[in-house]
């Protein structure tokens, strides 16, 4: 069955197309009862706007585009709310994509951006991106972007991260501060930037603090399931006290080796992560984190990039840093 068109439409009510346009925009010049009689028969025949015949008639597509190297169950669903609850209060409709992780898909997507025609992108980085000129035919086409979460200094992109350097020194002087010297890092993949920043704010806190930093406690996984076989021999014949994780997934591996061995939280090891603040509470005991809000993140790049939108004339160099909080709970102990 083909796809029903205004023309189709407007044979079928007998009236002009642009009649019935207009009663589909909700124009103030088309009487209610011809709305009404209009809209019934869209939905009766499953009328869906064109956005593409729109696009080229308006020059505005409507679109906005996230970028995504993946989805999983932590952060991302709050960053991808955060970016809907904007984006529904806007004339603007969200498509998401996925790079996988892999740069040569990224640069694909945005070349699948531009034949879109959409009016903005979101991108968080993959973790082979090692610079920005993939994103210059989006900066040449005129199309607003912002770097989100994982991202990389630009003078042309806006930005909307934390600072990790602050949020790891956060985590970690705050089991200095509970008497723990001996603290474990657990850090994701070396050659991302994002852990070399929160490994720089780990050895800031130690160094502060004139504690000795350790390089065989400073462990850099590429995966979180590298765990496995590196973490339990250091918990069974270490000393260390404390452990921070970088993020929630390093956490909850680290969790579960931990309770594998029957050791106990907090009262022989103190743990600390960097959150979005939703698994710690569905742990017992509830662990301490620092908060990174993935709802904060998705509403204010939202917010940058529909202004920049409605003000193309404006030239923006914003990098926006969202501030982290402590929130203690019940898996660090002083010591």
């Amino acid at each position: 069955m083909k796809r029903m068109t205004i023309k189709d439409l407007a044979k079928i009510l007998s009236l002009s197309k642009s009649t019935v346009s207009r009663a589909l925009s909700d124009h103030p010049d088309i009487s209610e009862a011809t709305k009404r009689r209009v809209r019934n028969a869209a939905a009766e025949f499953n009328y869906t706007k064109n956005i593409h015949a729109g696009f080229f008639r308006k020059q505005h597509s409507g679109l906005i585009a996230l970028i995504l190297p993946e989805i999983n169950m932590f952060f991302t669903p709050q960053l991808i709310a955060g970016i809907n609850k904007i984006m529904s209060e806007s004339n603007y409709s969200l498509i998401t994509f996925l790079s996988h992780d892999h740069y040569q898909i990224e640069c694909d997507l945005v070349k699948q951006c531009l034949s879109w025609a959409v009016e903005g992108v979101f991108i968080s980085l993959s973790k082979e991106t090692a610079d920005l000129n993939h994103l210059r035919p989006l900066h040449q086409a005129k199309i607003k972007c912002v770097l989100l979460d994982k991202a990389r200094k630009s003078n042309i992109y806006p930005s909307v991260t934390i600072d990790s350097v602050k949020a790891s020194y956060q985590a970690v002087n705050h089991l200095i501060e509970k008497g723990h010297r001996n603290i474990l890092g657990i850090f994701g993949n070396p050659n991302f930037s994002i852990s070399q920043e929160r490994i720089k704010g780990y050895e800031r806190a130690l160094k502060e603090n004139n504690i000795p930093i350790a390089k065989e406690n400073i462990i850099s996984v590429n995966k979180d399931s590298d765990l496995n076989y590196i973490l339990p021999p250091i918990l069974n014949h270490s000393s260390i006290t404390g452990i921070f994780t970088m993020s929630d997934e390093l956490l909850i591996r680290s969790l579960y080796h931990i309770n594998r061995l029957q050791l106990s939280i907090p009262k022989d090891l103190s743990i600390i992560s960097i959150s979005d603040g939703v698994y710690p509470y569905l742990s017992y005991p509830q662990i301490t984190h620092i908060r990174d809000s993935g709802t904060k993140m998705g509403e204010s790049a939202s917010r940058l990039l529909l202004d920049a939108i409605a003000h193309p004339g404006q030239r923006r160099e914003v990098d926006l840093i969202l501030s982290t909080e402590l929130v203690e709970l019940a898996s660090v102990s002083r010591i």
